[in-house]
């Protein structure tokens, strides 16, 4: 069974299997997330409630931002992923920033114009911010995940769902809602159809991170000091691939620097931070290993 490290196993455990050993279902669910199926076929996704935050931060809107900055001009693969991510979260970016992006990208295309290797995405992303919707037809074509707002979703018990996990199952992909599973009481994890994500949308997530932290390393200014507050928030969440990179990104930043940083400190402590996590995930591959390939 392969393991998406930091989010969801691509492989779905029957929901009777998941039953006969519900404690350890659970445990992994929270830890890493969980893709299970029901008997007949249907496929939900259960993680914990606490992976959903770095998408449900209003600070998201600062990571977007730098991520479109950086993209600007590049001819990689890069500027297609952030144009991609920022209409699959275009809700959460506030008016303000969607018009900041979208003078940014206006000033780069009238600077830039002829020598811009993709023009036409700049504009298209530029008309989708201006009018703050998406058409349905290109919703579709782009199989963006929708993500119900928590507060709009149902409560269920976890011991409800181990009741009739089935049904639940049967009745998410029926309906096409996510319902938040409870612990006594508290909001806990989240269940929902495997449709609402895929593994595209946390490989991008990954990549416009990395993007946004390259971008306010050359800034270092406020947009550059809330890029920061929010990979401090959330670092603890990301997975070996975009921390490997981040790392990476810092310590050739720290040691050759483009120009002359203006707060090494900084860096060099988010860089610390992020060297830690990712020894505390490397030490815990080869227990994953054994336990999802055994």
């Amino acid at each position: 069974m392969r393991h998406k490290k930091g989010f969801y196993e691509v492989a779905p455990v029957a929901g009777f299997i998941a039953r006969q050993d519900w404690t350890h279902t659970m445990e992994r669910a929270e830890r890493n997330g969980l893709s299970l199926q029901s008997q007949k076929g249907s496929t939900g996704l259960l993680f914990s409630v606490r992976i959903l935050a770095p998408i449900l931060d209003g600070g998201l809107r600062h990571i977007v931002l730098a991520a479109i900055q950086y993209s600007l001009g590049r001819h990689t693969y890069m500027p297609g992923i952030v144009a991609e991510f920022t209409c699959r979260n275009l809700s959460r970016l506030d008016e303000a920033t969607r018009f900041t992006a979208v003078a940014e990208i206006r000033a780069h295309l009238n600077r830039y114009g002829e020598q811009e290797p993709y023009p036409r995405l700049w504009h298209s992303l530029s008309r989708v911010l201006t009018s703050g919707k998406i058409k349905e037809d290109d919703r579709r074509k782009e199989r963006m995940p929708i993500l119900q707002p928590l507060e709009s979703m149902e409560r269920i018990s976890r011991q409800a769902l181990a009741d009739d996990l089935d049904t639940v199952l049967e009745r998410i992909s029926r309906e096409d809602i996510g319902l938040v599973i409870t612990e006594e009481g508290k909001d806990d994890l989240v269940l929902c159809p495997a449709s609402w994500f895929n593994l595209d949308y946390v490989d991008d997530f990954s990549c416009v991170i990395n993007s946004a932290l390259r971008y306010a390393m050359r800034s270092e200014d406020e947009e550059s000091a809330a890029v920061v507050q929010y990979l401090r928030r959330h670092y603890q969440l990301f997975d070996e691939k975009t921390l490997s990179v981040a790392v990476a990104d810092l310590e050739r930043e720290l040691n050759q620097p483009m120009a002359p940083l203006k707060q090494p400190q900084v860096w060099k402590e988010l860089q610390e931070l992020f060297r830690q996590r990712l020894d505390e995930l490397l030490k815990e591959s080869p227990e994953d290993e054994e336990t999802h390939h055994g």
